[in-house]
C-alpha cells in the first residue's frame, strides 16, 4: 500500500486514468480524429477498454514540486505532489500532454519543441483525502486540474481551478501493464531556451 504523499505512478508501466464522479466511470482517452500520425491530440472520456489511447505513461519531469496554494489546509497531502511528463501509447513517446497557450482550459497531446515553456509540459499530481488523484498544470499561473465539463449533452475533458468540492476532479489511476517499448524509457523532449 502506498502512502498519500507518494503517487504510485511508475515510469515503467502504462496506467489507466478513470474519472470517479460518474457511475459509468468514464476513462481518459484520445480522440481518433485523423489517425495516429495526424491526430489533433484532443482528449475524450469514454468507456473503459484496452485501447492504446487509454494507456498513459508518467515520466518524472525532474522539476520542483508545485507549492501548495495559500487557501489549502496544512493537512492537505497535495502539497507533496510530484511532477510528470504524461504520454500515451497510441500517439507515442514524442507527444506529451500540454495545454493550449490561448485557452488553458483545454489539454492536448502534442509534440514539444524549443518554443514551449517547461511549465506547460509538467503535470503535478496529488492525492485527495478519499484516495483519488488530481492531475494539474500551472502553465496559466494558476493550478488547473483535469476536470469533467458538460457541453451539449456530452461530457468532455476540461481544465478547471483546483476545487476540493468538485467531485469531477477526482481520478483513479491504475497500472495496466509494463512498458516494453524502449522509446518510452528514454527521457522525453525537454524544450531548450532560445
Amino acid at each position: 500500500m502506498t502512502t498519500p504523499s507518494q503517487p504510485p505512478f511508475s515510469p515503467h508501466h502504462f496506467h489507466r486514468i478513470t474519472n470517479t464522479s460518474n457511475p459509468s466511470n468514464p476513462t481518459l482517452d484520445v480522440i481518433n480524429d485523423a489517425g495516429r500520425q495526424n491526430s489533433t491530440g484532443l482528449l475524450k472520456l469514454t468507456r473503459e477498454g484496452y485501447y492504446s489511447g487509454q494507456y498513459w505513461s508518467f515520466t518524472p519531469s525532474g522539476t520542483p514540486h508545485f507549492p501548495p496554494q495559500a487557501s489549502e489546509p496544512s493537512r492537505d497531502t497535495t502539497s507533496t505532489s510530484n511532477t510528470y511528463r504524461i504520454r500515451t501509447w497510441w500517439l507515442g513517446p514524442n507527444r506529451q500532454l500540454d495545454v493550449y497557450e490561448d485557452d488553458t482550459s483545454k489539454a492536448v497531446l502534442r509534440r514539444a519543441d524549443a518554443t514551449d515553456t517547461a511549465n506547460a509540459l509538467d503535470w503535478s499530481v496529488g492525492q485527495w483525502e478519499d484516495g483519488t488523484w488530481w492531475i494539474g498544470n500551472e502553465a496559466s499561473g494558476v493550478l488547473k486540474v483535469l476536470d469533467v465539463g458538460e457541453r451539449e449533452d456530452r461530457r468532455e475533458v476540461v481544465l478547471s481551478e483546483k476545487d476540493e468540492g468538485r467531485k469531477t476532479q477526482r481520478w483513479r489511476v491504475e497500472v495496466i501493464r509494463e512498458i516494453l517499448e524502449q522509446e518510452y524509457h528514454e527521457r522525453p523532449i525537454t524544450p531548450t531556451p532560445e
